[in-house]
């Protein structure tokens, strides 16, 4: 374990972060750089989904992609996702689940980029104390 000193991104759950990988940053690479790779395909299969108007597989889709999330520091969509989740179970109609499905979807496209670029941040700490 390469235990290194590390500032998160203001905008990422921080006391989370640093709570749950104790300043190993080489672990922290590992799972923002496993975020980086699937979460784009997960977003992709609820799209398709929401689009064929399918409520249980945006339910379904949407719990796997939920902790991945807080695992990347962002919680607060970890949240909004729960709270998407829920509301799928409460209805059939997809107009239902409308608001909440775009309002995921601006905020996961707001924060992909932030996660990008904290994974080459921690890439290159990580080099520079090889």
């Amino acid at each position: 374990m390469n235990n290194i000193p590390f500032s998160f991104d203001k905008r990422l759950d921080s006391e989370f972060l640093q709570s749950m990988y104790e300043g190993d940053m080489e672990h922290a690479t590992t799972i923002f750089s496993m975020f980086v790779d699937m979460a784009p395909g997960f977003v992709k299969d609820i799209d398709e989904s929401f689009a064929l108007g399918t409520i249980e597989p945006v339910r379904s889709q949407v719990h796997k992609l939920k902790p991945t999330f807080s695992f990347v520091g962002l919680t607060q969509l970890a949240k909004k996702a729960e709270v998407l989740e829920e509301r799928c179970k409460e209805t059939s109609d997809i107009s239902d689940i409308k608001d909440l499905y775009n309002e995921l979807k601006s905020n996961y496209a707001q924060s992909f980029p932030i996660i990008e670029k904290e994974l080459e941040r921690l890439k290159n700490q990580i080099n520079e104390c090889v």
